[in-house]
């Protein structure tokens, strides 16, 4: 990480207005880990592949008009059944890599409110952990070297491995674009995970949009976006809850048209008579 690395801390002075309204479904709060989306990843596999794929076949083009003669055409290394044989390779790996872009895949580290538990996924050369909420940070730093500069990025780290989770960026997580929003949201998840609050103001829009969509925030496997199945919602959320944030839009549209027709109304008994 780089140089300016800083705990993101609590801070209940500055969480006026703020609302998340994606993560939490009453019980669960997932944020997603970043270093788990393999679509990009696969993505460029493909090119690369393309790549090296076209400067082989380029190469040989060159050579077409480079040869003295067929046959010395024939004896040069760009057309040896071996090197042909690795550009077919290489096509199979970019339509293979391909396909796999097209399905999104990723994973999340659950918050669990009932439990107090936070669950982090097995992930790269992490194990899957489960530990209470006490005992996890969250810090704000920037994925490179010199003097903190570089892409910014939000990391949760255990503290049972801080040099660890700080070393080899496991869980970087898509939580926040600046240091500020960082403190406010994880104040947000603070109270969330305090069973004995209701859950924050702010969180109530997510969880009556996931009481509306009858599901839970977290899913199965790695599939995401369109592919996502998720399990159902925890049923002493479902059974406790059904209106929790409204916004009474439809209500608002009523009033804007009563106010239009009152103020119309006299204007239309003045021309009628």
């Amino acid at each position: 990480m780089g140089k300016y690395y800083r705990k993101v801390d609590v801070d209940y002075d500055n969480l006026f207005g703020v609302n998340d309204i994606y993560s939490t479904d009453g019980r669960y709060y997932g944020v997603l880990l970043m270093g788990s989306m393999t679509d990009t990843d696969d993505s460029s596999y493909s090119w690369l592949a393309l790549t090296f794929f076209a400067i082989g076949a380029i190469m040989q083009v060159l050579g077409l008009f480079k040869a003295k003669s067929l046959q010395h055409l024939l004896d040069s290394l760009l057309f040896d059944p071996l090197f042909i044989l690795g550009q077919v390779l290489l096509l199979i790996i970019a339509f293979i890599y391909h396909r796999k872009a097209k399905i999104p895949r990723a994973t999340s580290v659950v918050f669990d409110r009932k439990s107090g538990n936070v669950n982090f996924p097995a992930f790269g050369g992490n194990p899957e952990l489960v530990i209470p909420f006490e005992e996890v940070e969250m810090y704000r730093g920037s994925l490179g070297f010199s003097l903190g500069r570089g892409m910014p990025v939000t990391s949760l780290i255990p503290k049972k491995y801080p040099k660890h989770g700080k070393r080899d960026c496991q869980y970087i997580v898509a939580f926040a674009d600046s240091y500020d929003e960082a403190c406010q949201s994880w104040t947000l998840l603070t109270e969330f995970m305090d069973k004995n609050k209701p859950i924050p103001f702010g969180l109530l829009q997510s969880v009556q949009d996931y009481l509306n969509k009858g599901h839970s925030t977290v899913w199965k496997g790695d599939k995401i976006g369109p592919y996502m199945e998720n399990y159902p919602l925890d049923p002493e959320i479902k059974n406790t809850y059904k209106y929790v944030f409204h916004t009474d839009i439809d209500g608002e549209k009523n009033t804007r048209w009563m106010r239009l027709i009152m103020l119309l109304l006299p204007l239309v008994m003045t021309l009628s008579y």
